[in-house]
């Protein structure tokens, strides 16, 4: 997919269809061929023993599943979408708060 605006809005809406609030957008200068999918902020708090004393464990805190699920899930769409072969390697940077 050679045109950044399409790729962009192609990028977007899958996210969006697959329930994933994001801003997508290019890289400028040397970073031009980039894909920025930034997926924002957790919106759970950490309930788990990790982070607090008697907390419940990392598999049942909604915020530690977030982080585990929602950005690897976003790299998995905007690969799908865009045949970019992965983050890095890919040109694609996928970003939290």
């Amino acid at each position: 997919m050679t045109d950044r605006t399409h790729e962009t809005k192609v990028v977007k809406l899958a996210l969006s269809n697959a329930g994933i609030k994001a801003r997508v957008s290019h890289g400028n200068g040397t970073a031009w061929g980039w894909l920025h999918v930034y997926v924002g902020s957790n919106p759970y708090p950490h309930l788990c023993a990790h982070h607090i004393q008697g907390g419940v464990s990392s598999e049942d805190c909604l915020a530690c599943t977030w982080y585990k699920t929602v950005p690897r899930d976003a790299l998995a769409i905007a690969m799908n979408v865009t045949g970019r072969k992965g983050e890095y390697d890919g040109k694609i940077n996928v970003l939290t708060q």
